[in-house]
């Protein structure tokens, strides 16, 4: 779905995710379609995506604009949702960002989720 406010693109995806690992796990890494090994605890979402301009540069990105924050993507989630806004869109956005304003994808080490964050810090 897209909607265009004063120039703004802003695209809405039904997302799923899985409870568990959002609550008990490393975080909230939605993809576009439902997938689980054994016991599947996906639940779905509807999350919205914003197209900015970005950097100095003003390349363009999605940035997230409501829901939980987004912590990264697994295999390439990331991947299908930008080529999937962009198409939607018709445009050629570079990355994805959170509502925090992390690049959530492509994915930059030890800079651009959380978990990366985590995984790496030394006690």
């Amino acid at each position: 779905m897209t909607s265009r406010l004063e120039n703004d693109i802003i695209i809405k995806k039904k997302m799923y995710y899985d409870k568990y690992e959002k609550i008990y796990g490393d975080g909230f890494y939605p993809k576009l379609i439902p997938r689980g090994i054994g016991i599947c605890t996906c639940k779905n979402t509807t999350i919205s995506f914003k197209l900015i301009a970005y950097k100095i540069s003003q390349e363009r990105a999605w940035i997230q604009i409501d829901n939980s924050v987004i912590y990264g993507f697994d295999g390439n989630d990331g991947i299908k949702l930008l080529h999937s806004l962009n198409k939607e869109a018709n445009v050629e956005a570079t990355s994805i960002l959170n509502c925090g304003g992390r690049i959530i994808y492509p994915v930059i080490p030890y800079l651009s989720t959380y978990r990366a964050i985590s995984q790496n810090m030394k006690y």
